[in-house]
């Protein structure tokens, strides 16, 4: 394989990574939006941005897949199960770090509580929770092995021209849809 392909490789893998990246903020923010309207009967405005992203999301399961890839699936029974909850508990460690700085970051920056764990079992300082956290570790190590990689798998197979210019027009707009936000918490 020449250096040319393997870069055109790696490169479009970036493009697909960031594209999900992209979907499950979409998906994260929809998540919440539904959460809240069935708990709580209200259509509760989601996340810092003015677009429909709640990218902690995002950035949480691009950190996992940079880090620790994909679930182990192809062993057999029990090392797969073994594999899997390791897997599991090594991404709600990732997870909660991510919830946790992003919880303290807008607090301390913007003095913007997001969210509150507070009387949840087990919280520290409210954004975070063991409960949650062993949840979006099985949830996120399911997601990874059953739709992020098969996704990505199509994803690199989509012309570079077209999810380049997606990806750069969508972090054009999240980059000026920060500023905006922050801009008015100051």
């Amino acid at each position: 394989m020449d250096t040319l392909s393997v870069a055109d490789g790696r490169g479009r893998r970036a493009l697909a990574v960031s594209s999900l990246f992209f979907f499950f903020s979409f998906v994260g923010w929809a998540w919440e939006k539904l959460w809240f309207f069935i708990a709580l009967g209200k259509n509760a405005d989601r996340g810092f941005l003015f677009l429909p992203l709640c990218t902690v999301y995002g950035s949480a399961l691009v950190l996992i897949r940079l880090l620790l890839r994909f679930p182990a699936v192809d062993r057999q029974y029990p090392v797969n199960l073994l594999a899997f909850l390791g897997y599991a508990a090594a991404a709600a460690l990732i997870a909660t770090a991510a919830e946790l700085a992003t919880g303290l970051l807008f607090e301390y920056a913007f003095g913007a509580r997001l969210w509150s764990y507070r009387g949840a079992p087990y919280e520290f300082c409210g954004y975070i929770c063991l409960p949650v956290s062993v949840a979006w570790g099985l949830l996120i190590a399911t997601v990874m092995a059953a739709v992020w990689r098969p996704l990505e798998n199509l994803l690199v197979r989509v012309p570079s021209a077209f999810l380049g210019t997606a990806n750069a027009l969508l972090w054009l707009a999240v980059a000026l849809d920060f500023c905006l936000q922050a801009a008015a918490h100051f």
